[in-house]
């Protein structure tokens, strides 16, 4: 039986510069990778590999993204977790992508607490490094620590940069359930996965914001009171992180 060869990445980009910055996020963390330039040379190296995940533009000459996805799913019926990195407002297409088969949509440029998030999320635990566990009640820096190698000025910006946007995600998911819009609730959510698990939140926070996508709003409420305090907790406990680093 003929064996693909098993890739962790599979990053689709016509865009060289944005090749080049996944590339470089890849190669810091010690992860396997190949580049197709369009949906036609993915499609080519997905009949000769194995991926744990991919990551597509959307736009592409010969055959775009929405079209690719498609076809893994529908004609090379892959599960492999497909993840857009967009120059489009997600909003605008986030509807699409999830349609075509997509587990997630970012905006370019992808950040590294975002691609963090992701590969924590799809790629097997056995090709995470582990690490000691550290002595926070809500958190889990064991992660973090592996891939910054030591880097306490990156450890402060990956950190910082979660603080940040945990705040602004928080502050979304409650605005959008007071103004009852709750067909956003979904991309907020997966948003906050991805934001989550570089500080080792999903065994706390994935069921929570997973269950999001099919409640009634009226059922909202208190499943966001759950998340609001589990994140608070953690934010309190990064900020303490970053502090006692910075006191060094």
């Amino acid at each position: 039986m003929f064996m693909r060869e098993q890739i962790d990445v599979l990053i689709v980009e016509d865009n060289l510069i944005d090749q080049k910055l996944i590339a470089n996020y890849l190669r810091e963390y010690d992860f396997s990778f190949k580049i197709a330039s369009d949906g036609l040379e993915a499609q080519i190296l997905l009949e000769s590999h194995s991926f744990f995940l991919i990551l597509l533009n959307l736009t592409m000459p010969k055959m775009d993204g929405i079209e690719l996805t498609k076809i893994i799913r529908q004609k090379l019926r892959l599960e492999v977790p497909i993840v857009s990195v967009t120059a489009f407002n997600v909003n605008e297409v986030k509807d699409k992508c999830f349609a075509a088969g997509m587990n997630g949509c970012f905006s370019k440029p992808i950040q590294k607490i975002e691609l963090l998030g992701m590969l924590t999320q799809f790629l097997p635990k056995e090709k995470l490094k582990s690490g000691d566990q550290y002595a926070y009640e809500v958190i889990d820096l064991s992660y973090l620590k592996d891939v910054s190698l030591g880097d306490e000025e990156y450890e402060i910006e990956v950190i910082e940069k979660f603080i940040e946007t945990i705040n602004q995600d928080l502050l979304e998911l409650q605005q959008i359930f007071e103004e009852k819009r709750g067909e956003e609730i979904k991309m907020i959510a997966l948003r906050t996965l991805s934001t989550i698990y570089i500080v080792g939140l999903r065994s706390k926070l994935e069921t929570s914001l997973r269950s999001l996508e099919n409640m009634d709003l009226s059922e909202m409420g208190s499943q966001l009171e759950c998340i609001h305090a589990i994140c608070n907790k953690a934010k309190a406990e990064a900020q303490h992180f970053v502090d006692s680093v910075k006191q060094k």
